[in-house]
């Protein structure tokens, strides 16, 4: 096997990368410039951690086969499992969601649950070390920069001049948005190609409630969507352990965010989902408001570069940065440590000449999530669409005005959103007749508030 891997950044990328190293080498040395230990929740280097995650039920089954018995072990912690479709009361533009059994089921967890767990199965490996408090200052090179053969930093409160080198014989670089990556490359010889960014200008508020010991609603999730031109306000109602509510409320196309408690409520008795506005008034507050910004999907071709340094790879947001209001990232950086794994295996565990390969395969598993996220935050932009989305676009206005008295149009949207199915389920015959013989207009109606369950709402405390 060979010698030493090194992983930069202990968030959930890097712990899944490091899970998948230590089926191949003797050790692996996960570096984070944070201080953590096992037990640690929020923390600096993960300030969105605050908000609402999804782990889709493609990304939720990569992990149980990494770390089998993990959904039992999250319900033990107070993660509920549900029915999507049973459990989630979802507005659309154009009405509420049908409800009924649609066969996927879905575990809503905060991300800080999440990460303790598998950082505790991940530490338990003898094979993994964790060096906290370590920032990385760079990369090292051999003579002709062809190769990267560690990395170099220190102490990240010591003085600035303590420095050590951390050789290795694979480095994965999953230190997330915002790094110095793209600069250090580039010093080295590698030009780092123009980042795509599709920015739909979003932010949103997020507060934890405690749930009322007198709920009696048959609901895990509630919310609505955001929808360009005309539906600025979104929201997401979580169920999460030890009994309490995760409530974002979303601001699209540069509408103002709620900033402080009375615009909270003010802002969700707004939106078409009167349960949002229940859930709060009648929730007991456990915490502050914490704000996100600058929401912008961003992504760096690091696969179209004509070279590429060998025995080093990236993943996760430091690559494809996504909108997190779509709730997509943890499940494209386990989709990515699933490619890490199967080249890994391919090649008896030797890493050399896996570097572009993985770079252009994880390339093509970002594409599907690329164009979900990104088709509806360009319909917030000035710049005019060309034709094939105009014509997406249509497409899918008129689909989604359908899925609110459709089971089966839901069980498909539901699964593609889930990435467990193909946008083709979408274009399938059936479903392109009733598209296209639909009466439905052309784009969703603007926001109308309405009843989405009435038997499953809460008798709100009117005093808070």
């Amino acid at each position: 096997m060979p010698r030493n891997a090194v992983v930069v950044g202990a968030g959930f990328g890097g712990l899944v990368a490091a899970r998948v190293l230590a089926d191949h080498f003797s050790e692996v040395t996960i570096l984070e410039q944070d201080t953590i230990t096992e037990e640690t929740g929020h923390r600096s280097g993960i300030p969105q951690a605050r908000h609402p995650h999804a782990l889709l039920s493609r990304g939720a089954n990569i992990l149980e086969g990494l770390f089998p018995g993990l959904r039992d072990e999250l319900t033990a912690a107070g993660a509920p499992v549900f029915d999507g479709g049973e459990s989630s009361r979802v507005a659309f533009p154009n009405g509420p969601g049908p409800r009924g059994t649609i066969g996927l089921q879905v575990q809503t967890v905060t991300r800080t649950t999440l990460e303790r767990t598998l950082r505790r199965r991940v530490l338990g490996r003898p094979e993994i070390t964790l060096r906290s408090g370590f920032r990385v200052e760079g990369l090292r090179w051999n003579d002709d920069r062809t190769r990267v053969l560690g990395v170099s930093g220190g102490p990240a409160s010591g003085p600035p001049d303590t420095s050590e080198q951390v050789d290795a014989d694979l480095v994965v670089f999953a230190a997330g948005r915002g790094s110095k990556l793209e600069s250090w490359l580039t010093a080295a010889g590698y030009p780092v190609p123009e980042a795509q960014v599709i920015d739909g200008r979003l932010s949103y508020t997020t507060r934890v409630f405690r749930i009322p010991d007198d709920f009696d609603g048959d609901w895990k999730t509630a919310g609505e969507f955001t929808y360009a031109p005309h539906r600025k306000r979104g929201s997401a109602v979580v169920t999460v352990e030890d009994g309490r509510w995760l409530v974002s409320l979303f601001a699209a196309g540069g509408e103002k965010r709620p900033g402080d408690p009375d615009e909270f409520v003010d802002f969700a008795r707004s939106l078409t989902n009167p349960l949002v506005a229940e859930a709060i008034t009648a929730g007991e507050p456990d915490g502050p408001l914490y704000h996100a910004v600058k929401l912008q999907n961003r992504w760096i071709p690091y696969h179209t570069q004509a070279r590429w340094p060998e025995r080093f790879v990236v993943l996760g947001d430091a690559v494809c940065a996504f909108n997190p209001v779509y709730g997509q990232g943890m499940t494209v950086a386990a989709i990515e440590a699933e490619i890490l794994q199967s080249l890994l295996v391919s090649a008896s565990g030797d890493p050399a000449g896996l570097e572009r390969k993985f770079q252009r395969r994880i390339a093509k598993a970002l594409r599907l999530p690329w164009t979900m996220a990104t088709s509806t935050d360009q319909g917030w932009s000035d710049q005019k669409p060309g034709l094939s989305q105009r014509i997406g676009r249509w497409y899918s206005d008129r689909l989604i005005n359908l899925v609110p008295g459709d089971l089966d149009l839901y069980r498909r949207f539901f699964a593609t959103s889930q990435m467990i199915a193909s946008p083709a389920t979408l274009l399938h015959p059936r479903v392109i007749a009733k598209v296209l013989t639909s009466s439905a207009r052309s784009a969703p109606a603007p926001a109308q508030r309405e009843a989405v369950s009435p038997d499953a709402s809460i008798s709100p405390d009117a005093s808070r």
